[in-house]
């Protein structure tokens, strides 16, 4: 037994020094069964503690994360034995697993670190730090396939190359390569597990009934008064910090300017599939033709708050998990603008990577308002427990004590600019800037015409 352990720690300090490119060969490793078994448990461990650190507080422990386990295991031993077959050497097939294992939990650490120190990195950077553990994963790949490789030196290198890219295939197709379940998820993810399936009958029949009477409660524009709606949509159901937002920007606009009777929320969200309706392209279009066709064009002001984490495309991500969900860009927004006759536009954006809507959306009549532009990431932007920093100095601060709009807008801005370098962006035009004016202390004045009448 004392033998065993010592040939562990033995094969765990070896591959360390091959995955950090220290000098290191095949008799530095012990190779037996015994210690095959001994690092798949190893490697399981790992994974098990490191999804624990990512998870955080509130972590809820799942058997899915086997499967993950199981498929990188199968994957490398069947690399193994074709590695073996091809170099007629059936030592490869039981040396080349112990060698990888043995140098992966290091890198597998690293990798984790920044997640687990909660880093606030900027989008482009966090791409690039996992392009690079990559890179390095793979690497050392070819090095554990050339530690093995019993063949002369030139050989050995194309061996090491090729057999490599073989061990690696699973990197390369993340997460499309196969099962990659974590062994613990946040509450929030988990609560999908034992809250109604948002693609059930039931539920599906519930939101039918929910959308309508969101709509059907919309009160309708007033003769003579410049009116205000608001639309809350968050497609995004991974994080509950997003469903937070929402609520407190309806509760603050609804109190503050006027738009009590005139909101509403589309929300995805485990908790709330049988209470609001789904945060989809296709509600969010007919909730603004219903805006579109209650509203004098000319005189009335409809806000959209935009909240979730960002998709590849530089829209919002949209995530459901059974439903399969079309993210919302900026392009696609303002199709859906245009289609409602909406002319007057106040779009808030809070998401990671912001800055793709401002171009996209701006014009004379629309204002547009982002938590950040594309090169930096603000505090919370990822939905986490609490809401964004973007969104506490906007709806919790600015709006509960500015006396209008554009001043609250300000307001945040310059807030989030000195405390933490977020770089929030704002950008209004004429139009809308004048229109939003009627809009002071939760009151909306009487339009121009109405006002011409009076004299």
């Amino acid at each position: 037994m004392r033998y065993t352990l010592f040939a562990l720690v033995h094969n765990l300090s070896a591959g360390a020094r091959l995955a950090l490119f220290g000098r290191v060969d095949l008799a530095a490793f012990r190779v037996d069964l015994a210690q095959w078994l001994l690092l798949v448990l190893v490697s399981a461990l790992v994974d098990v503690a490191l999804d624990a650190a990512r998870a955080g507080p509130g972590a809820v422990w799942s058997f899915a994360g086997v499967n993950g386990e199981f498929f990188a295991l199968g994957e490398l031993m069947l690399v193994s034995a074709l590695i073996a077959g091809l170099a007629r050497d059936p030592a490869v097939f039981l040396g080349l697993p112990i060698v990888v294992l043995g140098a992966f939990p290091i890198l597998a650490v690293l990798h984790a670190v920044p997640a687990m120190l909660d880093l606030q990195w900027r989008e482009s950077d966090q791409a690039g730090f996992d392009l690079v553990m990559r890179l390095w994963m793979i690497f050392v790949c070819m090095r554990a396939v050339r530690v093995v490789s019993d063949t002369p030196v030139r050989r050995r290198m194309l061996r090491a190359v090729a057999g490599g890219l073989l061990v690696s295939v699973p990197l390369w197709f993340e997460p499309l390569a196969g099962p990659l379940d974590r062994w613990w998820t946040e509450a929030d993810t988990q609560a999908t597990d034992n809250a109604s399936n948002p693609a059930s009958e039931p539920v599906m029949a519930a939101q039918a009934f929910l959308l309508d009477r969101a709509i059907d409660a919309l009160e309708e524009a007033r003769a003579g008064v410049a009116d205000l709606y608001f639309v809350g949509f968050a497609p995004d159901a991974r994080r509950g910090g997003f469903r937070r937002e929402l609520d407190e920007a309806q509760r603050v606009l609804d109190e503050r300017f006027g738009t009590s009777g005139r909101s509403m929320l589309l929300l995805n969200n485990p908790a709330t599939v049988a209470e609001l309706p789904f945060a989809t392209l296709t509600n969010l279009r007919r909730v603004l033709l219903d805006i579109g066709a209650e509203i004098d064009p000319d005189e009335d002001v409809v806000m959209i708050y935009l909240a979730a984490g960002s998709s590849d495309d530089h829209g919002l991500a949209a995530v459901h998990p059974p439903l399969e969900l079309v993210s919302l860009t900026p392009e696609g927004l303002k199709q859906l603008l245009d289609s409602a006759g909406i002319r007057f536009r106040v779009i808030v954006v809070s998401t990671c990577a912001a800055g793709a809507w401002l171009d996209a959306l701006q014009d004379d009549d629309t204002a547009v308002i982002v938590s950040a532009r594309n090169d930096t990431r603000p505090a919370g932007c990822d939905g986490a427990e609490e809401p964004s920093s973007f969104s506490a100095a906007l709806f919790e601060r600015a709006l509960r004590s500015a006396d209008s709009l554009p001043a609250a807008f300000d307001l945040a801005t310059r807030e989030l600019a000195q405390s933490d370098g977020s770089g929030p962006e704002l950008r209004m035009g004429p139009g809308i800037e004048a229109q939003l004016k009627r809009f002071t202390r939760g009151k909306p004045m009487r339009t121009a015409a109405a006002q011409r009448r009076t004299y």
